[in-house]
């Protein structure tokens, strides 16, 4: 009978350990994917600025808009282009399947990224856009990589995958500007390139290394049209339960974009700090945010659960966000890195909580909404937090802590504990 059981349990085991390495390399060549998309899409952001401020080209006087108008309109067009492809990609990776969705669309990314390129040695404004939007559509992508991770449970631990997920994330947003920096020396044109030749290795890691998901292999009967009309992720919005969590992530993300979008103006405000200053302090929040991520969020939804989890990272945030009244030029260091804390542990608990709490929901169309919800709160704190930091960057900053107070408060009274 011993001799029986054991054979039973090796091939058990064996079984397990090969379906484990596969979703590693699953989770690996989604990193991949993250990593790129993220860099490419902060890599020209040290360089538009620049460009568009101080050179006079065809690129930057088209219509004699002035320059801030013209980079405005630069920078506002992508995240726009995010909002409509992540609200239908991630829908349709759920249809038609992850890996080919997402290796169509990282090809057409790497062809709007040349497109940009391309428009940039033309000198064409109404190019440069179009490109810019078109690969602002489809890195909407990310939302089809973040759904591979959480399709990854059991196998592997959903939060850990997750913010695995999100630090590579990091990471990217971290290197990208540091080679667009180094770049700008070679032009716009070359930090375009090579935002696409990195997102190239990355269709080449997901063409090898991702295993082709069940939806693939099915021909799906919903038409292509139908994914506009009923499939995208704002029809989820329609149940009364999602609406709901999904008003507390807006009103949490708005408050976090509040910080993201004007600490940098503070610093300038208040210690004259430069752009060498700037990107020192924000490598400081990014390895903390990552480090985070990677080693502390796991363990504690294992002390605190996910609900309450998040709520005391969008406590301390809010906290953390009022504090800015006080601090001084030696002590925002210090507290700009548990900023980073608090940050990873939002970004890491809130939207794992929504995917376990809806698991019925195809997760697809579930990371796309979160994808394009972060993406709304982006564009309308830009508007919002501009109207404020006419009196100050500090009221922008403040204004996104009540709205983490009002959030969590919200959260905590209307949502369940999962544990």
């Amino acid at each position: 009978m011993t001799i029986h059981l054991s054979q039973i349990k090796e091939p058990t085991e064996s079984a397990s350990t090969v379906e484990k390495f596969k979703a590693q390399k699953t989770l690996y060549s989604v990193m991949l994917v993250v990593l790129f998309s993220c860099a490419g899409i902060a890599l020209p952001y040290p360089v538009l600025a620049p460009i568009f401020l101080n050179e006079i080209s065809p690129l930057t006087t088209f219509a004699d808009l002035p320059g801030k108008i013209s980079l405005g309109i630069i920078l506002a067009i992508y995240p726009l282009g995010v909002i409509l492809g992540s609200s239908v990609l991630g829908a349709a990776s759920g249809l038609y399947g992850r890996k080919k969705t997402l290796l169509i669309t990282l090809v057409l990314t790497i062809i709007g990224y040349v497109l940009s390129a391309l428009a940039v040695v033309a000198e064409s404004f109404l190019m440069f856009i179009f490109a810019r939007f078109i690969t602002g559509i489809f890195s909407g992508n990310i939302s089809i990589a973040k759904a591979i991770a959480v399709d990854l449970s059991p196998t592997l631990d959903k939060t850990h995958t997750f913010n695995l997920v999100n630090a590579t994330g990091y990471i990217g947003w971290l290197l990208g500007p540091l080679a667009g920096g180094l770049l700008a020396v070679y032009g716009l044109d070359a930090v375009f390139y090579l935002a696409a030749i990195a997102l190239v290795i990355a269709l080449l890691s997901v063409t090898f290394f991702l295993q082709a998901d069940a939806s693939e292999l099915n021909q799906s009967n919903v038409k292509f049209s139908q994914l506009f009309s009923k499939q995208n992720s704002f029809a989820l919005l329609a149940n009364t339960k999602i609406r709901r969590i999904f008003l507390i992530y807006l009103l949490a993300t708005l408050g976090l974009n509040a910080y993201y979008e004007f600490y940098p103006v503070w610093l300038v405000e208040n210690f004259n700090f430069t752009s060498l200053n700037i990107g020192y302090i924000t490598v400081v929040l990014t390895l903390c945010m990552t480090i985070t991520s990677v080693f502390f969020v796991k363990k504690l939804k294992l002390i605190m659960g996910l609900k309450f989890g998040a709520i005391f990272g969008m406590v301390l945030m809010a906290v953390l966000f009022s504090l800015h009244l006080l601090l001084t030029e030696t002590n925002v260091w210090p507290v700009y890195a548990i900023t980073g804390i608090a940050i990873a542990i939002f970004n890491g608990l809130l939207p794992v909580y929504i995917s376990e709490q809806y698991a019925d929901i195809e997760q697809g169309q579930l990371m796309g909404l979160i994808t394009t919800t972060f993406s709304v709160a982006n564009v309308l704190m830009a508007l919002i937090g501009s109207a404020l930091a006419l009196l100050g960057a500090h009221w922008a900053i403040l204004f996104g802590a009540i709205l983490l107070i009002i959030a969590s408060v919200d959260f905590h009274f209307s949502q369940e504990d999962i544990r």
